[in-house]
């Protein structure tokens, strides 16, 4: 072996997601199980449609996913964790506009035990007043916080002008909103929104033969209170592209957002766009950083993205700049924009960009509880888990012709929301 001389690079040719085994509780309830990994460790997600999107009260969804941890009829928000804790086992909860979960990471062998907690607590939280007390002084404090910061108040605007006549994705909570809901508004939605006919769960690492008929004398065991009644809203498509100055007197600093709406990734468009969103700042090596970091000197980091939600996406640029660039920056960012539209990327750029983006792809399925999040990016959207092969097809094979093409449909610079606060 000649060790002065680099291996070539060996990209894959395809990726592989394990499809999970599917199992269905004595409720109904679907249990999406991936059984792997080498340490004796469990996570069980179990996953609402009980986001923001299907309610019109503003952080109620938000409020009653985190307060499901305040305590039951039986314990306390402290005896609560305790009791996870003295097993090793802990909670997190998560919601996101379209979707409320609950995550319990247990060892494997206390999972009898701690599914029993976890359903608990999800089928008799009490919410205390004290404690809802307590979350909206918390959250009004970090919203004071945030409102002295330019970012923040970038990224609230541009929101509101992406998705704006009270859109959920564009409803961002204000001091009144985690004030008006009373104990009765969040006792409603929990027992409407977090029931077996409207959840799934997702299994995932070392389980062992007695792990599913736990969770089927648990979470199997699970009646619902009141008849599940699906939402079905609707809500503007269209957004008025806009610019939008905040002033904020004292800042030394500008917040740049910058974007436009695009499909989301049922869209046969949008895993192209993520290799284009790549090029462009998606990366450390992309394009707005060369520009506006390296040669300008203008930040220290720039970025942009391309966001799937269920029901719509959105592509945005964002940064931070001294006050007296503030001008420039904005005329580089768009005329990297307008570069994509109008010359195609070179060979090399794009291979640099297509290895970067398959060596991603391949660690973000590392291990069993890594593979449950990318089944349940799919779940969420009633997608196979053929998906990722498809993703790796089209990071392997787009070319610069497709590429531009795609710039010149998406990425118009005289459609784009901009906001700049400071």
């Amino acid at each position: 072996m000649n060790r002065t001389t680099e291996p070539a690079l060996q990209l894959p040719d395809k990726i592989t997601v394990p499809e999970p085994e599917v199992f269905e509780l004595k409720n109904g309830v679907k249990v999406y199980c991936v059984n792997a990994g080498e340490q004796e460790i469990l996570k069980l997600e179990i996953i609402f449609r009980a986001g923001e999107w299907y309610g019109d009260k503003i952080a109620l969804a938000t409020m009653v996913n985190k307060l499901m941890e305040a305590g039951t009829s039986a314990k306390t928000a402290y005896e609560l964790s305790q009791a996870f804790d003295y097993y090793g086992a802990y909670i997190e909860t998560e919601c996101t506009a379209d979707v409320a979960s609950v995550k319990l990471f247990t060892l494997t062998r206390f999972a009898k035990e701690t599914f029993s907690l976890l359903m608990e607590m999800l089928t008799d939280a009490v919410f205390p007043e004290e404690e809802m007390e307590l979350f909206a002084t918390q959250n009004i404090q970090q919203l004071r916080i945030n409102r002295k910061k330019v970012e923040y108040l970038a990224r609230v605007k541009f929101n509101h002008l992406l998705f704006p006549s009270g859109h959920p994705y564009g409803r961002i909570a204000d001091e009144e909103s985690y004030r008006q809901h009373s104990q009765n508004d969040l006792k409603k939605w929990y027992t409407e929104k977090y029931s077996p006919q409207n959840c799934l769960a997702i299994l995932s690492g070392k389980t062992d033969d007695n792990t599913l008929q736990y969770l089927n004398d648990t979470l199997g065991e699970w009646k619902s209170k009141v008849q599940h009644q699906p939402v079905e809203l609707n809500y503007p498509s269209e957004f008025i592209p806009q610019k939008s100055f905040i002033p904020v007197e004292g800042a030394v600093q500008s917040a740049i957002r910058i974007g436009c709406r695009i499909p989301n990734k049922l869209h046969p468009d949008f895993a192209s766009l993520t290799v284009l969103n790549t090029v462009l700042g998606g990366y450390f090596g992309s394009r707005l950083m060369s520009n506006l970091r390296e040669d300008k000197g203008y930040t220290y980091g720039i970025g942009s993205a391309t966001v799937s939600m269920v029901h719509s996406g959105y592509f945005f640029v964002t940064t931070q700049v001294a006050a007296t660039v503030k001008e420039d920056a904005l005329i580089q960012i768009y005329k990297e924009i307008q570069i994509l539209r109008e010359q195609e990327i070179g060979e090399d750029e794009l291979q640099l960009v297509k290895n970067y983006m398959i060596g991603t792809l391949q660690r973000s399925m590392d291990g069993p509880m890594a593979i449950s999040d990318r089944i349940k990016s799919t779940l969420i959207y009633g997608l196979k888990m053929k998906y990722y092969e498809n993703y790796l097809h089209v990071i392997k094979n787009i070319s610069p012709e497709q590429l531009i093409h795609l710039a010149k449909t998406y990425f118009h610079t005289e459609r784009m929301v901009e906001v700049v606060a400071g």
